[in-house]
């Protein structure tokens, strides 16, 4: 049960910074974590993204540019937005403009960030070539949509019939599953996992890609974290030892660790791009205080784009 506490302000340690949260960001991520379903300890704050200003910094922080005491910054926290304060990794922290609402610049943070990583440096699909989305008219997958017809490529979108229309809009082609597209396309980007890799597959040109970057098949079915865990491994065991396309898995915050400087190279091209009006984010906002009512939204997929918490 999500529910609201009072909590003392955090101390940043060294290469952390003390961040006051204007948005903090909803993810499935928060979601499987809540039901024990990813590695480690349950964190007492959920919450991956957030958008606000440095109010203190750790020692050794100095060095790295854009995160003064003061800055508006975007931060993958991992845990513990779902608050008014939070440390960070100063490492995993971007600068971030003034006068653009936080709740937009929030969805560019995890969201966008992960679509365009994906997108731009690993599947890389050529002009003219197309590729398909799984759950399109979600928060990641209407990022991907607009990213991809930014680039000049064909875009096929899943979703439910009801959410149709969203997916349309971002100039995506819908597709009922991917079993519906009409030819092989050179890249698929697939945040169900375990079972649905093989149906994205066979959706996938042989010498295309499968993009994996999550498990949302075992939300709310009842999975443990040992179960959930073996049918992905299972899953991706299995599409190595069978000719096909090749899976890749993506997770945003290793690509961050990896390439820090290339994660706020990512950001500000971002931010240019939402300016000019490339980029439309569909943003709900709720206050902090409703987080289980934004997880219940979630999980029932009544929400378009990406779900923000207002402290």
């Amino acid at each position: 049960m999500l529910r609201v506490e009072p909590m003392p302000v955090p101390t940043p340690g060294p290469g952390q910074l003390l961040v006051a949260v204007e948005a903090a960001g909803v993810a499935f991520n928060d979601i499987s974590t809540r039901e024990g379903l990813t590695p480690g300890r349950r964190p007492d704050v959920l919450g991956f993204d957030v958008v606000g200003h440095v109010e203190q910094v750790g020692a050794g922080v100095e060095g790295i540019d854009g995160v003064a005491v003061g800055r508006r910054v975007g931060a993958l926290a991992g845990v513990g937005g779902y608050a008014t304060h939070v440390v960070v990794d100063a490492r995993r922290a971007a600068p971030l403009p003034e006068g653009l609402p936080a709740e937009q610049l929030d969805a560019l943070v995890l969201n966008y960030l992960t679509a365009w990583q994906m997108f731009h440096r690993v599947a890389r699909p050529a002009p003219g070539r197309s590729v398909l989305v799984l759950g399109a008219a979600g928060g990641v997958g209407s990022a991907l949509c607009q990213i991809a017809r930014a680039a000049g490529v064909e875009v096929y979108g899943t979703s439910g019939p009801a959410r149709r229309a969203r997916v349309e809009a971002n100039g995506a082609t819908w597709v009922a599953d991917a079993a519906a597209v009409p030819v092989p396309v050179a890249a698929t980007f697939d945040p169900v996992g375990g079972p649905s890799l093989a149906r994205s597959r066979r959706a996938t040109q042989r010498s295309g890609v499968v993009v994996s970057y999550g498990f949302s098949f075992a939300t709310g079915a009842g999975y443990g974290r040992a179960g959930a865990l073996a049918r992905t491994f299972g899953a991706l065991a299995r599409a190595k030892l069978t000719p096909g396309a090749r899976v890749v898995v993506h997770t945003v915050e290793r690509a961050v660790d990896r390439d820090p400087a290339g994660f706020r190279a990512d950001l500000t091209a971002l931010v240019d791009l939402l300016r000019a009006g490339v980029l439309r984010p569909e943003v709900t906002t709720l206050p902090l205080d409703r987080a289980a009512d934004a997880h219940r939204r979630l999980e029932n997929r009544e929400v378009d784009g990406k779900l923000v918490l207002l402290p």
